[in-house]
């Protein structure tokens, strides 16, 4: 809702972890129309597979520490947009301080290089894995913008030039989501996401422990889901790791 004081309209597309995907053109003219200032998280994304400024958005951000990093090793923040706003934000910057290293941003440059290659991969390996866990007895919904059925999959097609590297899925209720997790050998355990490599957590467990079982099931988040970032190994070797994962765990 939009009151007397709001200034801004800040979203996230798509959205952690349920993949959830907002009109960006729709909420860029709504905030032009409040003379407001329109925001972006687009992490997931990145900035190959969608361009927020080039539907309206004012500001586009990023974890810079995720694909635009790529490899798990820096953080970084980047932050895009006119040349107004990029004026006003550079001297925040430096009265608040946090620049980065001078090798952090050599990290950084020597990553971007490969962006484009790598989020091509991202893009059909996730693609390749929605569409295999989707189709499995053992999981009950997968949560990826790529897939048919999901609810906002003709907006993100609109929208997005690919469906990105991230997904969430969700086990069976028999099965216990902790010991999959465990059981998995080549993808890892991660808080962080968008590495070359595959990495998963349980959002009940880490960035939404501190909500409280019915907060978390309104909003969506079960016991069960797990959020998956997809890496660019082999398809095969990701898929073999997730069977053997669901052997040691199905009843």
């Amino acid at each position: 809702k939009i009151k007397e004081n709001t200034k801004v309209i800040y979203i996230e597309t798509p959205s952690n972890p349920l993949l959830t995907i907002t009109d960006v053109k729709a909420v860029a003219e709504l905030a032009k129309k409040y003379g407001l200032v329109s925001m972006i998280d687009n992490t997931f994304a990145s900035p190959i597979n969608q361009t927020p400024l080039d539907l309206g958005i004012d500001i586009s951000i990023h974890s810079a520490t995720k694909y635009l990093g790529g490899h798990s090793d820096i953080l970084a923040g980047a932050v895009a947009g006119s040349q107004e706003h990029m004026d006003r934000i550079f001297q925040k910057g430096i009265n608040f301080g946090g620049n980065l290293s001078d090798f952090m941003a050599y990290l950084l440059e020597r990553s971007i290089k490969t962006l484009a290659l790598r989020v091509e991969k991202h893009n059909a390996n996730a693609q390749v894995l929605a569409e295999y866990l989707q189709d499995h007895t053992l999981i009950k919904k997968v949560y990826y913008p790529g897939l048919k059925n999901h609810p906002n999959h003709q907006i993100a097609k609109e929208q997005m030039h690919g469906f990105g590297g991230m997904m969430s899925f969700e086990l069976r209720p028999d099965l216990d989501a902790i010991a999959f997790q465990k059981a998995l050998k080549m993808i890892k355990p991660s808080m962080s996401l968008a590495g070359v490599e595959s990495t998963i957590l349980m959002p009940s467990v880490t960035s939404h422990a501190l909500l409280s079982p019915e907060e978390r099931a309104e909003i969506g988040i079960s016991d069960h889901l797990l959020r998956f970032s997809v890496g660019i190994e082999n398809q095969e070797d990701i898929i073999n790791d997730i069977e053997q994962a669901f052997e040691k765990v199905k009843v």
